[in-house]
């Protein structure tokens, strides 16, 4: 019957000679749409030259570094400065096996396959993470231009680290909890534990290579004037450079779950990499409020942090994020279309990467139509690296962004501190780390 339906249908048989030869997606791109989605935008920041996460999972931390970069590409009046991503590397894969293995003791007395053990293994590892983790990282550790811990192999493709670094550590959870069903003494567990930190320091200074101490900065500006900055540490570097206070971005999240509640706030304890880091929070407060806030901040040239769901609907290669530009649905002749709260709620959508956003396009009544997106795939996909998303998409696929609460409308500010965090499961998707 399947068989007679679909022979008799001269368009199913057109669509598959079209995909057979050239897959799903290429054959249902609206070149229309595509040719609308205009790369110029009436607001936009310098931003300096797109970089490349390449074949790992950091995008959180490229998007971070690049939001705190701009400060530095202004101040010392460069054309580009690039902060090292494998310096926050190697701490977040040390704080992140800290974190991991005194969740394993705490939870030593749950079966090994609970779903939080389950969702402790299958996370930890991995080099996702959050706009909290990168603010972890930078507090305590600084930073450093990338000159003096450059990527490396291993840095760019962590496959072979992950895999070594999840086989080490999950030994070491059996034996933990061993231990703790064993009524060992803390002290015990706090010795075998720091000596299992210590094999992984190795590996990390073997994979890697040692964070640097300290560093002299030397640099010429834009006008080819050569300046030396006074030896300091990376976290001297940070205090005295980066002028803005991390302490004061929002967390402006749409996420329409079925059991979240508009204007709450959420987190959960077991999404982190720092044990007494700062934690992963989501303010719920809607769409609207977010776009208003990510305006205001591109006006006074300040970039904004935010992640979303890249692979829906999106063209990587030229660089287009634009809802209804893959048209899977004529191709196929189905009904594909779910709103954003069923997507989310079923888990057919999620946050899945964070990047940038370097500027805005608003028409003549001051709404925004399209935005400049600044990625981390470096400069052959887009236009030299740079994405284009329209509004649409925007409402559809973003769900997070990090603002300064100057940006913020004061109403939202206020509801946001009065708040008190709600604690919540990691199963749904929000708690995916971003890569």
């Amino acid at each position: 019957k399947f068989d007679k339906n679909y022979s008799s249908n001269k368009d199913y048989l057109v669509s598959e000679r079209a995909v057979t030869k050239n897959g799903i997606d290429a054959s249902c791109v609206d070149d229309a749409l595509k040719n609308q989605v205009n790369p110029t935008f009436s607001v936009e920041i310098n931003a300096g030259t797109i970089t490349n996460q390449q074949k790992s999972g950091r995008c959180w931390m490229f998007s971070g570094l690049n939001v705190i970069r701009t400060a530095l590409i202004n101040k010392f009046e460069v054309k580009n400065l690039e902060l090292s991503q494998a310096f926050l590397q190697f701490y977040d894969k040390l704080e992140k096996a800290n974190f991991f293995l005194e969740k394993m003791i705490a939870l030593a007395n749950e079966d090994y396959d609970s779903r939080h053990n389950v969702f402790m293994i299958d996370t930890a590892f991995m080099d996702g993470g959050h706009w909290a983790m990168f603010v972890n990282l930078v507090k305590k550790y600084g930073i450093c231009p990338s000159q003096f811990m450059p990527d490396s192999i291993v840095s760019s493709n962590t496959s072979e680290l992950n895999s070594t670094l999840t086989t080490l550590l999950t030994k070491d959870a059996s034996i933990l909890r061993k231990a703790v069903k064993a009524k060992k003494e803390q002290s015990e567990i706090e010795n075998m534990k720091s000596d299992m930190l210590n094999e992984v320091y190795r590996i990390l200074a073997i994979s890697l290579g040692l964070p640097p101490k300290s560093f002299t900065l030397e640099y010429k500006d834009k006008n080819d004037k050569f300046a030396r900055l006074p030896q300091m540490t990376p976290v001297e570097f940070f205090k005295t450079y980066i002028t803005i206070d991390l302490d004061d971005y929002i967390s402006l999240c749409d996420s329409p779950l079925i059991s979240w509640k508009k204007m709450a706030s959420y987190t959960c304890p077991y999404v982190n990499n720092m044990v007494n880091g700062e934690p992963v929070v989501f303010f719920n407060c809607g769409i609207e409020p977010m776009k208003k806030a990510v305006i205001n901040s591109l006006k006074d040239h300040e970039p904004v942090f935010f992640s979303s769901d890249v692979l829906s609907q999106s063209i990587r290669k030229e660089g287009v994020l634009a809802n209804g530009i893959l048209k899977r649905e004529e191709l196929f002749h189905v009904n594909l279309t779910a709103d954003k709260q069923t997507r989310v709620s079923y888990r057919s959508s999620f946050c899945n990467h964070a990047m940038t956003f370097t500027g805005v396009n608003l028409d003549d009544n001051g709404n925004p139509n399209r935005y400049k997106v600044e990625n981390s795939w470096g400069k052959d996909n887009g236009t030299d690296g740079f994405f284009v998303m329209d509004d649409a998409w925007f409402d559809n696929y973003v769900f997070q962004v990090l603002v300064n609460k100057k940006y913020i409308d004061q109403d939202i500010v206020k509801t946001y501190e009065k708040n008190k965090l709600i604690e919540v499961e990691p199963f749904n998707t929000m708690w995916m780390n971003l890569d």
